[in-house]
C-alpha cells in the first residue's frame, strides 16, 4: 500500500497596523527609518486634529454681517484699491449706540487708509489719503482714554486714528513699536533702534526736546516690539528680552536682561496671548511667561531652516498660534502660490493649537499678514496676501480651498519594514473609509502599486499585492471639501 506523502509549505502568517495616529504632528526632523508605523513624515492640507484626516484650511473673500441683531445675513466686505497692504482693527464704545463698535481698517496700495465698520450696517468703506510714499509703520497706543492707532514714517509724518477717525496728523519720529505706562510714553523709533525713547507728553504733543532716551548696546542687538503686561514693560530685541520697571513718580528705571537668546527673535511674531508671549527664535517656537522662556517643539518648523523668511508673521486665534512663512518641503511639488509666476514670499500657514499640541499645514498660500478679529458678537480670522490675491481680504475656512482653488493635500508616511527588519513582505490589502474620493499610493524598493478609491461612507477592503523591504505610504484626496479619511488598517504578510 502507497501512502500519499503531503509536502508541508511554508505558512503564510498576516498582521494589520492601524494607521490610528493621523493627529500625531509630522515629523519631518528625524530620519524616515526612525518614524513609528502611521506617522507622517509629512502632511498637508489635511486637518487631522481627531485622529482622521479632513478637509484643510482655506481661504475666501471677506464678508460680514450687515445687521447686528441677524448675524447670518452677511455681504461682502467692499475693498478699495488694488493691492492690500496692511490690515489692523479697532474697538470702541459708541455713546449713542451705548455698545462696543469695531472697525476693520486696512492701508492699499493708493497709499490711503481704508475703513468700514463690523458687525453691523454698512453702506460703503470710507478712505483716506495719506502723504506716505511706501507702507507705514502701524502700531497701537492709548490716548485720550481710549485705543488709537499710529501710522508713522520714517520721515517724521505720523497719523493718529481714533473712532472719531483721522485725530491729527503730527511730527514724531518714525515710531516703530510704543505704549503708554504709568503716565509716561515709551517707544522704539527708526531713527534709534538702540534706544527706548520717553517722554511725559503724549503722541499729539510729541516734542524732541521734552524726549529722553535709555541707550542699550550690548550684545542682545537693537529694539523690536514694546509689550506691557505684569506692570512691567519688556522690550523684545534682535538676541533677548530686557525688563524695564517704570514707576510714576520716578524719572529712574530698573533694567534687566531676563532672557538671552540663541537665535534671531523674528519681531513679526512676536503676539501676546493670554497671560504668555509667544514668539519664533531661529527655527523654534518659543513662549515667554514674563519670567522665563520655554520652547515650544514643532517638528516642522526644521523646514524654515536656510529658507529667507524676512516676510515671517505670526497671529494668535481661537487658541492657536498662525505661523505664516517660507518653508522646503523638499518633495518636488509645486502647489498654490509656489506656482506663480513672480515667485512667492510665503508658502506655507502653520496652525499650533496651543492646548493640545496638535499641528496642522496649510501649503500654498502667500500670507501677507493676518488679524484676529473677535467680538462678542462674531469671531473671525482674516488675512492679506502678496501676488495674485493681494487685493484680497480673506477669511479663514475649512474646506481646503484659497478663493475657490482646491489646494492638492498630502499625508506621507516615513519608510516602513512594519516590525519586520530584513524581511521581504506583501501588502495584500488595507482597510479604509473615505467619504470622497482618494489615492493611496504603496511604493517599497521592489516596485508600486496605485489605487484609487471611490468616496463611501462605509468601510471599504481594497486589495494591494506589492513586494519590498522597505514601504512608503502616501493619500491624497480629490475633493477638498468634504474629505474624511479615517479607519485606514493595512494588512501585511511575510
Amino acid at each position: 500500500m502507497f501512502y500519499k506523502k503531503t509536502l508541508k509549505g511554508k505558512k503564510e502568517t498576516e498582521r494589520q497596523f492601524e494607521f490610528d495616529i493621523f493627529a500625531q504632528e509630522q515629523n519631518i526632523k528625524d530620519d524616515d527609518v526612525l518614524l513609528k508605523t502611521g506617522q507622517a513624515k509629512l502632511s498637508y492640507n489635511f486637518i487631522s486634529e481627531d485622529g482622521s484626516l479632513k478637509s484643510g484650511y482655506g481661504f475666501k473673500a471677506l464678508t460680514m454681517p450687515v445687521d447686528d441683531q441677524n448675524l447670518d445675513v452677511e455681504s461682502d466686505f467692499s475693498i478699495k484699491g488694488t493691492e492690500v497692504q496692511h490690515v489692523w482693527k479697532l474697538k470702541y464704545y459708541d455713546i449713542d449706540l451705548e455698545a462696543d463698535c469695531n472697525c476693520l481698517f486696512y492701508y492699499n496700495d493708493a497709499n490711503e487708509v481704508c475703513f468700514d465698520a463690523l458687525f453691523r450696517q454698512r453702506s460703503i468703506s470710507f478712505s483716506y489719503p495719506t502723504k506716505f510714499s511706501s507702507l507705514p509703520f502701524i502700531t497701537h497706543y492709548r490716548y485720550d482714554k481710549q485705543d488709537a492707532i499710529l501710522l508713522s514714517s520714517k520721515d517724521g509724518k505720523t497719523l493718529v486714528i481714533t473712532s472719531l477717525g483721522v485725530r491729527k496728523e503730527v511730527e514724531t519720529p518714525g515710531i516703530i513699536s510704543c505704549c503708554s505706562h504709568y503716565g509716561k510714553l515709551f517707544a522704539i523709533t527708526a531713527e534709534a533702534r538702540g534706544s527706548l525713547v520717553y517722554t511725559d507728553t503724549d503722541v499729539i504733543n510729541w516734542d524732541n526736546s521734552l524726549t529722553k532716551n535709555l541707550d542699550f548696546t550690548d550684545e542682545r542687538g537693537d529694539l523690536n516690539r514694546i509689550i506691557s503686561f505684569n506692570d512691567y514693560i519688556y522690550l523684545f530685541r534682535d538676541f533677548g528680552i530686557t525688563e524695564i520697571s517704570a514707576y510714576s513718580n520716578s524719572q529712574s528705571f530698573a533694567v534687566s536682561h531676563v532672557y538671552r537668546a540663541s537665535n534671531y527673535i523674528q519681531p513679526n511674531t512676536i503676539v501676546e496671548y493670554g497671560d504668555n508671549v509667544y514668539f519664533i527664535e531661529g527655527d523654534k517656537l518659543k513662549v515667554f511667561n514674563g519670567t522665563s522662556v520655554k520652547e515650544i517643539e514643532i517638528k516642522c518648523l526644521q523646514m524654515l531652516n536656510g529658507m529667507d523668511n524676512r516676510y515671517i508673521n505670526a497671529e494668535c486665534y481661537d487658541g492657536k498660534y498662525f505661523l505664516a512663512c517660507r518653508a522646503d518641503f523638499k518633495d518636488g511639488q509645486i502647489i498654490g502660490c509656489e506656482n506663480c509666476e513672480n515667485g512667492f514670499k510665503n508658502n506655507l500657514l502653520i496652525i499650533y493649537d496651543i492646548a493640545n499640541k496638535q499641528v496642522d499645514l496649510l501649503r500654498g498660500v502667500d500670507i501677507r499678514q493676518m488679524l484676529a478679529l473677535t467680538n462678542n458678537l462674531k469671531s473671525k480670522f482674516i488675512a492679506c496676501f502678496y501676488n495674485e490675491n493681494k487685493g484680497m481680504i480673506g477669511q479663514l475656512t475649512k474646506n481646503g480651498n484659497v478663493f475657490g482653488q482646491k489646494l492638492s493635500n498630502m499625508w506621507k508616511s516615513g519608510k516602513l519594514d512594519f516590525d519586520m527588519p530584513g524581511e521581504r513582505k506583501r501588502i495584500k490589502s488595507f482597510l479604509i473609509t473615505s467619504f470622497s474620493d482618494c489615492k493611496v499610493s504603496f511604493k517599497s524598493d521592489l516596485g508600486e502599486k496605485v489605487c484609487f478609491v471611490k468616496g463611501d461612507k462605509d468601510v471599504q477592503k481594497i486589495q494591494v499585492n506589492v513586494l519590498g523591504n522597505m514601504f512608503e505610504i502616501a493619500v491624497e484626496s480629490a475633493s477638498g471639501e468634504d474629505d474624511y479619511i479615517s479607519n485606514f488598517v493595512v494588512t501585511v504578510s511575510k
